[in-house]
């Protein structure tokens, strides 16, 4: 449980701009001329111009064993959408199909093994040992609007299991002499 949640959302911030085209021809389908602006954390206010806004809040993190060399903690964030709604006509579509757009990228199985942005352990024997996304989901989202519909916002809850591999060098104790409590001893079949 190293990984530092700000990382996990850095990543996520680069993987959606490798992927701006396919969000902005989205959003630009409903405004003409606006782009998505992805922010770390959640702000009081924006101004109008910042919308659709798409922030990134870290909320906890449970940790499992994954092998004597590696952990999985479980990263839990809050996203949240915003979008400015000018045509009623079009205002719970271009919600909906914007949020669709985003959970797809982020769960999509061709970004499984994302290596997560600084977060590389060195090993002393072995070299460097990467962090990153091992899966991805979303469970469910909610929509609301507010201020009589003129904004609409969706959100949810992003779960991430991280794969932390150790370096070698934390499994290195003393010498042969160890006790067999920190260097257990082979059975022989």
């Amino acid at each position: 449980m190293y990984t530092n949640p700000t990382n996990i959302i850095k990543t996520l911030m680069c993987l959606l701009d490798r992927n701006a085209q396919q969000i902005n021809q989205c959003v630009r389908y409903y405004r003409d001329n606006n782009s998505l602006l992805v922010l770390e954390g959640m702000r009081r206010t924006l101004p109008a111009d910042a919308y659709p806004s798409f922030e990134i809040e870290p909320n906890d993190g449970a940790n499992q064993w994954a092998t004597t060399r590696a952990q999985r903690p479980r990263w839990t964030f809050t996203c949240t959408l915003t979008v400015l709604n000018d045509n009623e006509k079009f205002g719970v579509e271009y919600i909906t199909t914007l949020a669709t757009t985003l959970v797809e990228i982020m769960t999509s199985p061709e970004n499984l093994q994302l290596p997560i942005l600084n977060e590389v352990k060195w090993d002393s024997s072995g070299g460097l040992s990467q962090t990153y996304f091992l899966d991805s989901l979303v469970e469910s989202v909610s929509y609301s609007t507010i201020k009589s519909g003129s904004l609409r916002a969706a959100e949810f809850t992003w779960f991430v299991t991280v794969h932390e591999p150790f370096p070698e060098s934390k499994w290195q104790i003393g010498d042969a002499n160890a006790p067999t409590v920190l260097r257990p001893k082979l059975v022989a079949a």
